[in-house]
């Protein structure tokens, strides 16, 4: 392989993983919204943006609902998701309900960590609450401080095999285990010729 061949196979490879990376980057929700139970529409949350390279993320606003203590019961449960397309809906809702407290910050520069779920086909379709809580510094450029968006993706995991048809002998007695032979019943001819080349070595009378 000359190389030209084995640059442009590089080449080839990068462009690959960066296409890849960057269609993630496209499937990730840019907006964070808050809904009420009892408000009509949500509400915009927070404001994200992913490097196509890394997949960091980067929180470009954080906007939380007020803590309002004299809130009813249903106004303290809020809805926190995205929308997204789906075949029969092209702006399906997508979230999960948290407390008005898990939003609210101490302070201006603590923001919560959400957690995205993506599917085998890494199409984002959960979000939730970390427990941990994100500290941005004064300058916004604490590189030690965790991202405020964590990435889970689904694993496949083998499938048992269910409805399977058991075998039976004409007896009713299913298949017999086949035990597996040890090194030595595996390969006994193999000791029998050493055994026999050294008893006819020893039995050849010495030259004088």
């Amino acid at each position: 392989m000359t190389p030209f061949s084995i640059l442009y196979l590089c080449l080839s490879l990068a462009t690959a993983v960066l296409a890849s990376a960057s269609s993630l980057a496209a499937n990730l929700p840019s907006e964070i919204f808050y809904w009420p139970i009892t408000a009509p529409q949500p509400t915009l949350l927070a404001r994200l943006a992913y490097d196509p390279t890394t997949l960091q993320s980067k929180l470009l606003s954080y906007t939380p609902p007020v803590d309002d203590s004299t809130s009813s019961e249903e106004d303290a449960l809020i809805r926190i998701g995205f929308f997204t397309s789906t075949p029969s809906n092209p702006k399906q809702w997508v979230g999960t309900l948290v407390s008005r407290s898990a939003l609210t910050t101490k302070t201006d520069n603590d923001t919560p960590i959400f957690q995205l779920l993506l599917d085998s086909q890494n199409d984002s379709y959960h979000v939730a609450l970390s427990s941990a809580q994100l500290t941005l510094s004064p300058t916004n450029k604490d590189t030690t401080a965790p991202e405020p968006v964590e990435i889970f993706r689904s694993e496949i995991l083998p499938r048992p095999a269910l409805n399977r048809p058991v075998v039976v002998n004409p007896d009713g007695k299913g298949p017999e285990e086949v035990v597996e032979k040890t090194f030595f019943q595996k390969y006994w001819w193999v000791f029998l010729i050493i055994t026999f080349l050294a008893m006819t070595g020893s039995a050849e009378p010495e030259s004088k």
